[in-house]
């Protein structure tokens, strides 16, 4: 089957992508801080960046519904480091890419990732965040 044309686009050309004024936290953010900015940014995911700027994990709609399916939401003062502890047993990082990258790229990229992951952890569940900017 052929590659449609729109495979070859950058992140750019196909308009894929928040590019000014990210909305994101710190790890030490309180829980309710992130809510909170979910409730008024309406984003689905949220970067965690270190205070030098690093994205080091995402904050996603995922883990708030995680966050209510296993109602470990009695404690909202705790920060979203410790909110995202329980979730590392599967979670193995954030993919990045950036807007010059063709589509191409990143869904090879997943791809290898995911077949990567699901021979190494034949039992678990997978749960893949990604998170474009």
């Amino acid at each position: 089957m052929p590659m449609p044309a729109f495979m070859k686009q950058t992140l750019e050309e196909l308009g894929v992508g928040t590019y000014a004024n990210i909305a994101y936290i710190h790890p030490d953010t309180a829980l309710i801080t992130a809510l909170s900015v979910f409730t008024h940014r309406r984003v689905s995911a949220l970067p965690v960046v270190d205070h030098h700027g690093k994205v080091v994990d995402i904050y996603s709609k995922f883990d708030v519904i995680n966050l209510a399916a296993e109602k470990t939401y009695n404690n909202l003062d705790v920060t979203v480091t410790q909110a995202l502890r329980h979730r590392s047993q599967y979670f193995e990082g954030v993919m990045k890419c950036n807007k010059l990258e063709t589509l191409e790229t990143i869904v090879d990229r997943i791809v290898k990732a995911e077949v990567t992951h699901t021979h190494t952890h034949t039992h678990t569940h997978t749960h893949t965040h990604t998170h474009t900017h």
